[in-house]
């Protein structure tokens, strides 16, 4: 997609080729136990319905599926086609027939019989008004019915021990890009007030982040890729020039660093917030 510096409109900066669809499904593997770990803490359980907001390739979906059970529904809904068809084939490789998805955008998705939950990763830091996105959410959501939401905190800057000097500088290069592309890098901490003021309780939260216990392990390998998707915004922007990042040798330099220094990563923290819609159940 092509994203505007002041773009009004809520955009994903990364695209949907197929290897920013690798990256995804690389991501979602790292994130995976901290968001399942949210869902849980929400009370997710046999035999809800799950709205899956923003489901991109279909993680999120998959892993509210295990929890709600074959006699539960999840939809996830997107707006691209083309992740929901590597979602749709990922569903029915795994057999997952009380999962569905459908392309639609959250603003033309039909009001119909509520949910029993509301879930969505990744998606609040791309909208241009996130508390007026998830008040549309609630429209789907029965009252007494939970909203779980799994954001990144990009302003925490990755945790490193010791002091990583390359890591440092791909963090500086990503953190100025994202924020003038439109991309809310406060999302995660700034969850609980959303919600609030959208109309929901607040019941919980969690931060977490995923230590890279090796140093070519998937967090690094993730960080790297996205980088590569956030290049050509860096260079447009004056951020970097491809030639300083050097995207085919950025993983090797990384790894030899953390190597050499016996250095410790956690690429990104994460905040997940759960509430629920007032009223009877």
């Amino acid at each position: 997609m092509r994203v505007e510096e002041t773009n009004a409109a809520a955009e994903y900066v990364q695209g949907n080729e197929d290897r920013e669809l690798r990256r995804l499904m690389l991501q979602a593997q790292i994130y995976a136990p901290l968001t399942e770990a949210v869902l849980r803490g929400a009370g997710l359980k046999p035999g809800m319905r799950v709205l899956d907001v923003g489901c991109g390739v279909g993680d999120v979906s998959f892993l509210a599926a295990e929890l709600v059970g074959p006699t539960g529904e999840v939809v996830g809904v997107d707006r691209e086609a083309r992740v929901l068809s590597c979602a749709r084939r990922r569903a029915e490789t795994q057999g997952l027939a009380h999962v569905h998805f459908q392309h639609t955008s959250l603003e033309a998705l039909a009001v119909g019989a509520p949910f029993d939950a509301i879930v969505s990763r990744l998606v609040l830091m791309f909208q241009p008004d996130p508390i007026s996105f998830v008040r549309r959410m609630v429209e789907h959501l029965r009252p007494g019915g939970v909203m779980a939401l799994h954001e990144l905190e990009l302003a925490a800057m990755g945790l490193t021990h010791p002091k990583l000097p390359l890591f440092t500088r791909i963090w500086n290069w990503m953190l100025p890009t994202c924020e003038r592309v439109g991309i809310k890098v406060h999302m995660g901490l700034e969850l609980m007030s959303t919600l609030r003021r959208a109309g929901l309780v607040v019941d919980d939260g969690v931060v977490g982040g995923r230590v890279g216990v090796t140093p070519d392990s998937e967090s690094t390998q993730a960080l790297v890729e996205t980088v590569r998707t956030l290049l050509p915004h860096m260079e447009r922007l004056g951020v970097a020039l491809a030639m300083e990042v050097d995207i085919d040798t950025l993983a090797a330099r990384l790894t030899a660093e953390l190597r050499s220094n016996g250095g410790v990563l956690v690429p990104s923290l994460m905040v997940g917030v759960w509430g629920h819609r007032p009223g009877p159940v």
